[in-house]
């Protein structure tokens, strides 16, 4: 089971495939690492701890979800030095994982850059919300009945870990939670306003999110506006 796909799912922003990966930092099996290309099972086998089965079963899910676009990717998907996955110049991806999944998007690049991020519901992490949403963010949750902030704040938590993995090819720097204000709406969509502090872009940005298989899937495709 581990290290197989759990479930392919289409999305307006692209097709995402999830994997099985194990709840453990155990080094994965080398029967696993022989399913990938030889320099990505290189790369793989220098990672410790839990980082290796997440690496792992990321890259089985980009493949797997560029073949369900009919873009296979024969040679391995390395990351930069930054860590983002390099995807043939066809083709923009992402990688999320929690615990025991592992997901990757993928689109054709032509539609913009992908940020994808999977989020559970649980535990309730209330004291996060000033380190994560800006002042007006603040202002909107202190409105809302007790019962719809911590999913009203994770919303907007998960948007924003969408918008800085797909900003991150244009910027190539670490962007901070307040730089980007998200307003979800009621239809799986969210208004988004970047305040990135080095004044890059203008870029457009389309972000959505829906619960997946009990847990919080949100993406962004994002593009540089013209002009």
């Amino acid at each position: 089971m581990h290290f197989d796909i759990a479930f392919h799912h289409a999305t307006p922003h692209g097709v995402v495939t999830a994997v099985h990966i194990p709840d453990s930092p155990d080094p994965v099996p080398e029967e696993v690492l022989a399913r990938l290309p030889t320099a990505e099972a290189v790369h793989a086998r220098t990672l410790k701890g839990y980082r290796q089965p997440s690496f792992v079963g990321g890259r089985l899910a980009l493949r797997k979800a560029a073949e369900q676009l009919g873009q296979p990717v024969p040679g391995p998907i390395l990351p930069d030095a930054r860590g983002t996955p390099l995807l043939p110049a066809a083709l923009s991806g992402s990688i999320s994982h929690k615990r025991d999944l592992a997901i990757g998007m993928v689109s054709a690049a032509s539609h913009g850059t992908l940020g994808v991020d999977l989020e559970d519901y649980g535990p309730q992490r209330l004291g996060i919300a000033e380190s994560v949403l800006r002042p007006e963010e603040l202002a909107e949750l202190a409105e809302l009945p007790d019962a719809r902030r911590w999913i009203a704040l994770l919303v907007r938590f998960s948007i924003k870990e969408s918008i800085y993995k797909a900003v991150d090819p244009f910027v190539r720097r670490y962007v901070g939670f307040h730089e980007a204000f998200v307003e979800p709406d009621l239809q799986g969509g969210a208004r988004v306003v970047l305040h990135l502090a080095n004044g890059e872009g203008p870029f457009t940005v389309d972000a959505r999110y829906e619960w997946l298989q009990g847990r919080l899937l949100t993406s962004v495709r994002l593009k540089r506006a013209a002009g």
